[in-house]
């Protein structure tokens, strides 16, 4: 299994620190999760509102960690393409592979905010073919040959791509939440999953996941060659009350932020989301339920005990999610180290054990 450390930059005045130094912090756990052996480190694409806001363009922060790192792959989780021209997009990460010595991946998704839409004049309803046009310019240009292009979209005459990517191509993530046709798509192009556990359910997840993995074997590829990435927001702790003790109001206003945004209320500053934002997430009445059933906010041990699920269900990389809220940078950098040097190793035993 692999892990991966995950950034959805969600700072804003009153977490404390200065932006710079939130910055400064990331990079240090970017190199942390380097030296740690971990295979990859995502940041995703928002614009205009705190709620991830920080990093408009993951290509930019991305060029800089591939300077700042050795051996860790440098991915977009995700990149907002639809909003761009792809041409721009395709020179921007072809850089930043060259940065790192071919260590960069392409992750991409439809995106949910309707602000950020409204702003660069992007109908939603046409985002699925502008995701389907992008890539096929991106992957073309990274190719390195010539090449020119008519679409619904975007049209230009013949080019030669520059800068190349060192190997020819990037490997491709696509981030799927809800929409049935965004699994079946990935696996029918042979794209790499990305799933979020924490804003549906586990058996959602199952169902969707399945979908996934049937529609892959379906198109004739192999099981070997299938990836696939689940998210959780992370916060460990020696007892369970004391980790949803910590990280609860952190998580209360990054879900309540994911809601507001969700249905157009970016200006609400009312940060302080209420208990019933976690209610609307549970399953039963118990809002602890969402830490149990959605996070890895526990021990150790209840953390490779959830992780198991997802090896068995046939997840090939774990990615972490330390820092959100007000969730300080000693809290995420301590959560990293406990899960590399006690949860994993447990699971590790675990899958062994299943094995014999």
């Amino acid at each position: 299994m692999d892990l991966s450390l995950f950034y959805l930059p969600t700072w804003r005045a009153g977490f404390g620190g200065s932006l710079t130094q939130y910055f400064e912090d990331m990079t240090e756990n970017v190199k942390l999760a380097d030296k740690l052996g971990w295979a990859r480190v995502l940041t995703t694409e928002h614009h205009f509102h705190y709620y991830g806001g920080a990093v408009p363009n993951p290509a930019v922060i991305l060029a800089a960690w591939a300077r700042e790192t050795k051996q860790i792959r440098l991915a977009s989780g995700v990149s907002l393409m639809q909003l761009r021209d792809p041409l721009k997009v395709a020179e921007d990460y072809a850089m930043v592979d060259q940065l790192s010595g071919g260590r960069c991946d392409m992750g991409v998704a439809n995106g949910f905010v309707p602000h950020e839409f409204a702003a660069f004049g992007i109908d939603q309803t046409q985002v699925p073919a502008r995701i389907a046009e992008g890539l096929d310019v991106c992957i073309k240009f990274w190719a390195g040959e010539p090449f020119e292009h008519e679409g619904e979209f975007f049209q230009f005459d013949r080019l030669q791509p520059w800068p190349e990517t060192v190997n020819g191509f990037l490997p491709i993530w696509n981030a799927a939440s809800n929409s049935p046709e965004s699994f079946t798509n990935a696996a029918e192009r042979g794209y790499h999953l990305m799933m979020n556990q924490y804003p549906m359910s586990y058996e959602s997840l199952v169902e969707k996941f399945g979908l996934y993995a049937e529609t892959w074997e379906a198109n004739n590829r192999k099981t070997e060659d299938r990836k696939a990435m689940v998210a959780f927001m992370v916060h460990i702790a020696d007892t369970e009350e004391q980790a949803i003790d910590e990280a609860k109001a952190a998580l209360q206003e990054h879900a309540g932020a994911f809601g507001k945004l969700l249905h157009g209320k970016q200006w609400d500053t009312d940060y302080e989301a209420e208990i019933s934002t976690l209610l609307m997430m549970c399953e039963d009445d118990d809002w602890r339920d969402v830490f149990r059933r959605r996070t890895l906010i526990c021990t150790p041990e209840q953390a490779a005990e959830r992780l198991q699920k997802y090896v068995d269900l046939g997840f090939t990389e774990f990615s972490m999610v330390p820092r959100y809220g007000a969730l300080t940078h000693e809290q995420a950098t301590t959560s990293m180290r406990r899960i590399s040097e006690e949860v994993m190793p447990m699971l590790g035993s675990a899958i062994a054990q299943a094995a014999e």
